[in-house]
């Protein structure tokens, strides 16, 4: 050893808050290697070294990816590191909007939640226009278990792909023909609401039309549906009203918050019109 300054792996590491091992795999790697070993092998490095790591670890904390800082030490330069630098911005904007929707996601859900736990009368039947609404929608052709699991497990896959999951319940739609002959189990479609600025070039769309709905609640498994049906269905005839479109169920409890069947909670709403 000269005169001139150097650090062991400890001090090293210990100078820049990291671990030994962190230093020893920057060197197996290729990113900084010391510029001396003794005998025994021990790694030795300067200071200017020292400041070349803290520079790299700088880089590793904004997300630059070690390979592209291998290529950038081999060549570096200020129009180099201006280039890696609005690039890592551009990745970094990218993650800040998916982390805001999932944000999103999540607040409106513990919302929805939270409304549904300050309901009191479930079997009280509410009318009330509600605006227009696009669902993507996935048909089910046919009338058993199997199609039904398919095409929800379908549309659950493809709103995600599409960031859209979560934040709305997926809804089952029930026709008003099947409304009329007591068929509730027939659904018809699985949809989920998309937001009005959305593309929907590329997907199914089904429009919940703007008019009066007639609303109430089921709380229980989905084999007893039927007696919120004849509830609402009665209430409608009774009041006055006719129904002029479809049902549409929506999951509020279910198997995402209760493991209790009987704790399930679906609102239902029917498209009406006065006689």
């Amino acid at each position: 050893m000269n005169n001139k300054i150097y650090l062991s792996t400890g001090e090293l590491a210990k100078m820049l808050g990291i671990t030994k091992q962190n230093v020893i795999y920057y060197d197996k790697i290729g990113l900084i290697s010391p510029v001396k070993r003794d005998e025994k092998e021990y790694r030795y490095y300067t200071l200017e070294q020292a400041d070349e790591l803290d520079s790299i670890l700088t880089f590793r904390n904004l997300g630059v990816s070690i390979n592209i800082l291998k290529e950038y030490l081999s060549e570096r330069n200020a129009e180099r590191c201006i280039e890696i630098l609005r690039k890592q911005k551009e990745k970094v904007d990218i993650e800040i909007q998916k982390l805001d929707r999932i944000r999103k996601k999540i607040d409106s859900r513990a919302k929805l939640l939270e409304q549904v736990l300050t309901l009191t009368d479930l079997k009280k039947v509410v009318y009330a226009e509600q605006d227009k609404e696009s669902y993507m929608v996935k048909q089910c052709k046919e009338d058993d278990d199997k199609e039904y699991m398919q095409r929800f497990i379908e549309l659950c896959n493809h709103s995600k792909q599409l960031q859209i999951d979560f934040e709305n319940p997926v809804c089952n739609i029930i026709k008003k023909e099947n409304l009329f002959i007591r068929n509730y189990k027939r659904i018809e479609y699985f949809g989920i609401k998309i937001p009005e600025d959305f593309d929907c070039s590329s997907i199914e769309v089904l429009e919940k039309p703007f008019g009066i709905y007639a609303s109430t609640y089921h709380q229980g498994s989905y084999e007893t549906m039927y007696l919120a049906y004849d509830r609402l269905i009665e209430n409608i005839k009774k009041d006055g009203y006719r129904i002029c479109g479809h049902a549409y169920e929506t999951d509020l409890l279910s198997t995402l918050t209760n493991a209790d069947k009987n704790e399930y909670i679906k609102l239902i709403s029917i498209h009406i019109s006065k006689d």
